[in-house]
Formats: C-alpha cells, sequence, structure tokens
C-alpha cells in the first residue's frame, strides 16, 4: 500500500510540473505579445508627435489598454505557474517521506521477524520445564 503512495506522490509531482511549465510558456507567448504591442504604441506616438492626429492618439489608447489586458492575463498565468512550482515541490518532499517511511518499515519488520527467530532458536532451560504439582 506504501508504494502505492509514493507512486502517486510522485506522479502528482510530475503532473503539477508540467503544469507550471504549461504555464510558463503561455506566459512567455503573452509578454511577447505585450512587447509586440508595445513597440506598435511606440511607432503610433511618433507617428503622432509628427502629425498631431487625434485618431492616432485614439489608436495609441486603445493599444496601451490592449497590452494592459494582455499583461495582465500573462500575470494570471504566472501566478499559475508559482502555484504548480509549489505543489511539485511539496508533492516531491511527500514522495520522499513516504519512500523514507517505507523503508523504515520494512526495517523494522525485518528487525521483527530476527526477534522471533532468535527467541524460537533459543533452548529452553531444564530448570524451566514445568513440573506437574502432586496433591
Amino acid at each position: 500500500m506504501r508504494l502505492f503512495s509514493v507512486t502517486t506522490a510522485v506522479c502528482v509531482s510530475l503532473l503539477t510540473a508540467a503544469c507550471a511549465a504549461g504555464c510558463w510558456y503561455r506566459a512567455e507567448q503573452l509578454r511577447t505579445e505585450a512587447d509586440w504591442l508595445l513597440e506598435r504604441s511606440k511607432a503610433q506616438a511618433s507617428e503622432f508627435a509628427q502629425s498631431f492626429n487625434d485618431t492616432l492618439a485614439t489608436q495609441q489608447l486603445e493599444t496601451f489598454a490592449r497590452r494592459r489586458a494582455v499583461l495582465e492575463r500573462a500575470h494570471l498565468w504566472q501566478r499559475g505557474q508559482a502555484l504548480g512550482i509549489m505543489f511539485t515541490v511539496m508533492a516531491g518532499a511527500c514522495a520522499w517521506v513516504l519512500s523514507l517511511m517505507r523503508r523504515l518499515d520494512g526495517e523494522l519488520e525485518e528487525a521483527s521477524r530476527e526477534l522471533e527467530e532468535a527467541k524460537a532458536a533459543e533452548p529452553v532451560p531444564l530448570g524451566a520445564t514445568v513440573r506437574p504439582s502432586r496433591s
């Protein structure tokens, strides 16, 4: 039964590590998109500085708003990544503790078996034989 719990803890650790890696990948994609939006808004700002057209200023503000929304989503994925890493470490620690407990349990069983074998192999002293009482 203990082997099953160790295996389960290891599987949970691997699963949460994979989830953390997936969250990192998605957050990285969103950060790349946010960087592109920042460059686009800079280009719109320089274009506005040359023409003073209000539509360009409005487009730049919309681009900044989209960039902010993208960065907020990236931040959520980063939180998921942090949680995944924490759960990975906790599940790994649980697997390690459970494997130590399993090893200790095996050693205790072996020691108790050796103790029983030693008691069974011990010769019975002659003075300790039971004599029927005379009544």
